[in-house]
């Protein structure tokens, strides 16, 4: 399998090549696509800004209400946690509770709590717990098994 975006001149070009089944390109191909990707939200002033999804500590769920954080501000987002998974899985967003995403590229460190589950902390010192029903997709995860 042999993808090639042609660039405008002047602009970087990307190859990527490898075998048509691999799960592999299929992620990188799946990163580089999204890379110009941008969520689209509110700021605390009702402002709509773009935000990268890379930036994405978390989001939550909070009365029907979608939060997204970053290491700045919190912002409000008009899609649904579902979405913002299985759009941004390529740049780490992790469905880690029925009301929670996660971005495991932000998680600093991991320990295990009472009753399966899992907490993390991220790079600004924030906790996030992985319930105990999305814990074994995460420790499967980190395993290389997806």
């Amino acid at each position: 399998m042999e993808l090639q975006i042609e660039p405008r001149p002047g602009a970087v070009r990307v190859i990527v090549q490898g075998p048509e089944d691999s799960e592999e390109v299929r992620r990188i191909l799946a990163l580089l696509q999204s890379c110009g990707d941008r969520l689209w939200v509110l700021d605390d002033q009702r402002r709509t800004v773009a935000v990268a999804p890379e930036s994405i500590l978390w989001a939550e769920t909070v009365d029907d209400r979608v939060f997204v954080y970053t290491a700045g501000a919190v912002y409000q987002a008009a899609c649904s946690l579902t979405a913002l998974e299985l759009r941004w899985e390529s740049v780490g967003l992790f469905r880690c509770g029925k009301s929670t995403v996660l971005n495991l590229n932000a998680v600093q460190s991991l320990r295990s709590r009472p009753a399966g589950r899992i907490e993390a902390v991220l790079q600004t010192g924030e906790k996030i717990i992985i319930s105990r029903r999305y814990a074994p997709v995460l420790r499967e995860k980190l395993q290389g098994g997806d």
